[in-house]
């Protein structure tokens, strides 16, 4: 199994409200599409929240946790933002032929402090043996701890990426840049403290990013010992060549 994550920045206008990026949308539809009609179907799709997710967090003021009727009010608008995200991504698949499926977080994945500590993949991997693209997202979930919380595409793709052979990771940008705005080719676990000194907002930019902005998604990379490749989606021959295990101009992420 392989794991393709689309990025918020991707999918939606991050610095909006609730702002999709149709144009993104259906292009990465067609990048997939592409994919799939070429044979590749071991595969699973994640989708940032990007403004259907970031901007409701913060304005519902549900980032802390999800304790009175006010922020579970706030908690239930935010699922249903990430949801109605999903669906746009998974009605443009459809319409370019490919059978996917969305599964809302929100049902198969619990936390407790922010972390994932149950996630019932076997409905994920039903899908996925019986021939439909199985299409997951950042999401509000159930936390043991802390009432709800966010559990990030990033996390999903951490979590999934233990068994995978290898993750793509579609953003903005062409990979991780060093402060002269050169391209870093690899992040591996020894060079990871020197490049972090130098991270601001990564790839995902814009509007404030609750899950932690690439800093963040580097750490949930550099903690398994699948192979990452972060890569831009404006250039869906990139994605297609990592995809099918070609080199491309990229940041390859690896323990």
């Amino acid at each position: 199994m392989k794991i393709l994550k689309l990025g918020g920045s991707v999918i939606t206008k991050k610095a909006g409200y609730r702002e999709p990026n149709k144009k993104n949308i259906t292009l990465m539809a067609k990048t997939v599409a592409a994919i799939w009609k070429k044979g590749m179907r071991d595969f699973v799709l994640v989708h940032g929240a990007g403004s259907f997710g970031h901007a409701l967090v913060v304005k519902h003021g549900i980032n802390e946790g999800v304790k009175n009727t006010a922020q579970k009010l706030g908690y239930a608008d935010t699922h249903a933002a990430c949801s109605e995200l999903s669906l746009l991504l998974v009605k443009a698949l459809v319409d370019a032929e490919v059978p996917a499926i969305s599964i809302p977080p929100a049902l198969i994945i619990g936390q407790k402090d922010r972390r994932i500590l149950r996630f019932d993949g076997k409905i994920v991997q039903d899908y996925l043996t019986s021939g439909y693209l199985p299409v997951l997202y950042g999401d509000m979930v159930p936390d043991i701890g802390l009432g709800g919380s966010v559990c990030s595409g990033d996390q999903i793709v951490a979590y999934l990426g233990k068994g995978a052979e290898f993750v793509v990771l579609a953003t903005n940008v062409d990979g991780v840049f060093d402060d002269a705005g050169n391209l870093i080719p690899e992040i591996t676990t020894s060079n990871f403290d020197e490049i972090s000194k130098h991270l601001k907002d990564g790839p995902e930019g814009g509007a404030k990013d609750v899950t932690g902005a690439m800093k963040g998604k580097l750490m949930e990379l550099l903690a398994l010992d699948t192979t990452a490749y972060i890569v831009n989606a404006a250039h869906p021959e990139r994605i297609e060549d990592l995809m099918f295990g070609k080199a491309t101009i990229c940041t390859k992420v690896k323990k």
